[in-house]
């Protein structure tokens, strides 16, 4: 995925483009350009790496003068990160000058057409074919070729394109990627995220699939691509400036750690009343959609939200009496079982526009199923698509390491599985009470376990950073929880981190403890700790160094691990949640101790748009 953003107004085009690619960079940061118009003619400038790069490139060259035009921070998926493949993208006559984001899926073919009838490629991206096609068309109405042009295009996508015929507009297209017209006073904007916004304005629209925005110095004007008027029902940004800027943290990622606590109270706020749970939007989903209808619950995200995903399945198992499943994005599109009106499909996305998960929610409607999304970001796609929408609600998430959407993920379905529960089971009124009690306390113990465990495991990522392994194990929802600590590790720290169910560290694992060897042995669930310390001793007997993260109060572990760190006990189905803070954590530290960008990890990006 890459970002995207447009401007044109009164003010200095370049200052406005970078000031809101430095806010999209983790969207993608393996090469920037710009493209600015005078009003006569249209200036490019790229550079490979960072936005800071083609900043400076900027200030030893010249400023590119002129109040309009588009910028671009990419984040490869054709075409290796150089300058010459990074965008804007122009044809050979300069005429069409167009940023991308998304997959052109048919551009083999379009490729082979365009240079069939002479033009010439410089770039191995499969954006160029756009501009070139533009020119091609070319009717002399910049607005009309363009619409000619999109029906040719297969794929998702979002784009920004300028005309040097007509160097004073900006026209914007989304389809199946997001693409964000702002008002503002005087002036416009496009971007691929609201975040990228919020310096300017907090009035903004979504462009729609078979939307155009047409941006003059007049109007910006909302239309389908066959020329019919849309009245665009403006959106207001609920974000404020200071909840995406750094202030006095060195990285988002340990800024955004340390905000659980409020996240986690705004994710939960008017949801618990009189000792019950709220869900409104669920309320008039089941109005029409009665869940006695459903036979099966699905459950799909990727990454960390396949953890969440699982952490929700277990409790909905303990709460609900029809089977729960839980798929990775990417496999479920594909491979799925039976789907008809008689299952809910429940799709986890903190952006709302990871591509896998969006196509897995269409497949999912195709088929007859509803819906429910579980995102950050309620003018998303898959929000919109969603026949229910319920909002996280944890504000922005800038690190490419997920760390306030898991909590925040698994707080909502333990929110949702408690509502499902009381309007069709005969649950234990107690068993419920203690649940809701635990979710009630639970900003405040995630608070505890911050103060507890920073320091310890700043201390701890010291002795990991000459270990090129490290395993995570453990048992029932400890292994989930392992399956994410190890996913961070590998993100930010760019170790080979491995999480194994411990029972199964037997069964061939062993194999790879040698003397030394980091092992994260997790311990938060009472039912099963007798179990781990005897797979923790088989480890030991193989010279293994074992850290040892339990509760508060339980000695079962001293005897047996090398270090101990004890966090706060909360209800068990909840502790994924409040274990995962000192996980986090070491992750974060183990990556600044080896002197890595925490927020920009290597070859990744926030929310991929592309499958």
């Amino acid at each position: 995925m890459s970002g995207i953003v447009g401007y044109l107004g009164t003010r200095s085009a370049q200052e406005v483009l970078i000031h809101c690619l430095m806010n999209l960079e983790y969207r993608g940061y393996d090469s920037a350009g710009l493209a600015v118009s005078d009003g006569h003619h249209v200036e490019v400038r790229k550079e490979k790496g960072r936005i800071q790069d083609l900043e400076a490139s900027l200030q030893l060259d010249s400023i590119l003068h002129g109040n309009l035009g588009i910028g671009h921070t990419r984040w490869a998926s054709h075409g290796n990160p150089s300058a010459k493949n990074s965008h804007p993208l122009t044809d050979q006559d300069q005429q069409f000058f167009v940023v991308h984001n998304g997959i052109i899926e048919n551009y083999h073919a379009l490729k082979r057409d365009l240079i069939t009838d002479g033009y010439s490629f410089v770039t191995d991206t499969d954006s160029e074919v756009i501009p070139h096609l533009l020119r091609k068309y070319d009717t002399g109405d910049f607005i009309q070729t363009v619409r000619n042009v999109l029906p040719m295009l297969k794929g998702s996508f979002a784009l920004a394109i300028m005309s040097a015929s007509n160097p004073d507009m900006i026209i914007g297209i989304s389809q199946e990627n997001p693409l964000i017209v702002g008002f503002g006073q005087n002036e416009a904007f496009l971007s691929s995220d609201v975040s990228a916004l919020l310096t300017y304005t907090k009035e903004t629209y979504p462009i729609k699939n078979n939307e155009i925005a047409i941006i003059t110095g007049e109007d910006i004007a909302i239309e389908t691509i066959n020329g019919e008027p849309i009245i665009p029902e403006k959106a207001y940004i609920e974000w404020n400036k200071e909840e995406i800027l750094l202030n006095e943290y060195d990285h988002f990622m340990l800024k955004e750690i340390l905000e659980q606590p409020a996240s986690l109270k705004n994710t939960l706020e008017n949801r618990i009343k009189n000792d019950k749970v709220y869900l409104p939007e669920v309320e008039t989903f089941l109005d029409t959609h009665s869940f006695e209808r459903f036979n099966k619950i699905d459950i799909i995200g990727n990454g960390t939200s396949y953890h969440s995903g699982m952490v929700g399945k277990s409790i909905m198992d303990k709460l609900l009496s029809i089977p729960v499943e839980v798929s990775l994005s990417s496999e479920f599109t594909y491979e799925h079982g039976k789907l008809d009106e008689s299952k809910l499909v429940i799709v986890l996305s903190q952006s709302g526009e990871t591509a896998d998960t969006l196509t897995a929610l269409k497949e999912a409607k195709s088929n007859g199923a509803k819906t429910i999304a579980i995102t950050n970001n309620k003018r998303s796609n898959i929000a919109r698509q969603a026949d229910c929408l319920i909002s996280m609600n944890a504000g922005p998430e800038l690190a490419v390491a997920a760390t306030k959407a898991y909590t925040s993920q698994i707080t909502v379905l333990s929110l949702l599985s408690i509502h499902l529960c009381v309007q069709t089971e005969s649950p234990s009124e107690m068993f419920l009470k203690e649940l809701i009690e635990a979710l009630k306390e639970l900003p405040d113990i995630v608070d505890q376990t911050l103060v507890m465990t920073e320091d310890a495991i700043d201390s701890f990522a010291q002795v990991t950073e000459d270990q090129p392994n490290l395993f995570l194990i453990g048992r029932g929802l400890d292994y989930v929880l392992a399956l994410e600590g190890a996913l961070k590790l590998q993100e930010v720290a760019y170790l080979h981190a491995n999480a194994y169910a411990a029972g199964e560290v037997k069964h061939g694992t062993m194999a790879l403890v040698t003397p030394g060897v980091p092992i994260i042995a997790l311990a938060t669930q009472p039912h099963l700790k007798g179990k781990m310390v005897s797979n923790i001793r088989e480890l030991k007997t193989r010279d293994g160094y074992v850290f040892g993260i339990t509760t508060v109060g339980d000695d079962a572990l001293t005897e047996v691990v090398d270090e101990i760190m004890y966090i706060p006990e909360a209800h068990s189905l909840l502790m994924p949640i409040v274990a995962a803070i000192p996980l986090q954590l070491l992750a974060y530290y183990s990556g600044t101790v080896r002197g890595y960008n925490v927020d920009r990890p290597r070859n990744l990006a926030k929310s991929l748009t592309v499958e």
